[in-house]
């Protein structure tokens, strides 16, 4: 089985391949070269040159291919709608159109901010979008795409982790900023339900060897606020949380607008893969693991 990963070179890609190259042939693409492996082969270009991705597509001759490509700033995205949406939309419908002719897979990363955020519970596949940015709005009409294919599969997520560049991931700014005990502001009002992208890896693994189509979320069992993440961090990596102050979403004068509810349902996978989801505190114990590995083999 022939495996191709977009964004390779990113948080969740990276992790995909540390994994999936263990077993299998991985054919990798980004802007730069991420991890090594005899069993990756690397091929760095933009994406959004539709003649470069045929060739990578004809060449590699892929079997299942997980597009985790993105922009993930998502005020970027409000000002270069061109660039969000030939990354997000183009490129997805070359993919989705190549897999198609070859009955191939596609797994199609997607986000939750699809949602408006105004449900006062959890969202669930079955409840209506409503995208309140570029960002939201582009990665839906990816979305679209692929659930019109064959063997499609949309995986709305949002996904922690270490990226080990500085600074650089949701998490690294937390930790960062809790060590060198600068202030944090964190937002009390909005909710999400964050999986480590190990974690997603893993099920994306599964998914990969008993698949399955369609539209499910992948989330964290149960949410947290990003102020009380914060906080639950600070207390299992043993840091002072005086620094944390409780902010809301609505002091910020961001270009794009976000949704403060996007909390993700994720019982219909659980029960799809027959796998217990693990919740937002077991994962940044996770976190903490990964993290306390990395310094040992550092040192």
């Amino acid at each position: 089985m022939k495996i191709g990963i977009t964004g390779a070179s990113g948080m969740l890609g990276a992790a995909l391949l540390s994994r999936l190259s263990r077993t299998l042939k991985v054919f990798a693409t980004s802007r730069s070269i991420g991890v090594k492996d005899k069993n990756i082969e690397w091929n760095c270009f933009d994406l959004t040159n539709v003649v470069l991705l045929n060739q990578w597509l004809e060449k590699s001759q892929l079997d299942v291919i997980v597009h985790c490509a993105a922009i993930v700033d998502v005020d970027f995205c409000e000002k270069n709608i061109s660039v969000a949406t030939n990354l997000h939309v183009n490129t997805t419908e070359v993919i989705a159109n190549y897999i198609n002719s070859t009955k191939g897979t596609l797994i199609y990363i997607s986000t939750d901010s699809v949602f408006d955020g105004e449900k006062l519970t959890t969202y669930s596949e079955f409840d209506l979008v409503n995208p309140l940015n570029i960002y939201a709005k582009t990665k839906l009409m990816g979305e679209e795409l692929v659930l019109s294919m064959n063997n499609g599969l949309v995986l709305r997520t949002n996904i922690i982790g270490w990226t080990q560049k500085s600074n650089s991931s949701f998490v690294e700014w937390i930790l960062k900023s809790l060590v060198d005990n600068t202030p944090l502001n964190l937002f009390h009002d909005v909710y999400f339900s964050p999986l480590t992208v190990e974690e997603l890896s893993l099920i994306i693994e599964k998914i990969i060897y008993n698949p399955i189509y369609g539209l499910f979320h992948c989330g964290s069992k149960g949410s947290v606020s990003k102020y009380d993440f914060g906080k639950k961090m600070a207390e299992i990596f043993e840091i002072s949380d005086s620094n944390i102050n409780s902010i809301s979403v609505d002091d910020m004068n961001f270009k794009a607008k976000r949704p403060k509810n996007m909390t993700l349902n994720s019982v219909k996978l659980s029960n799809k893969l027959n796998y217990n989801i693990p919740g937002p505190v077991d994962s940044i114990i996770q976190l903490k693991k990964q993290y306390q590995i990395c310094l040992k083999n550092f040192f």
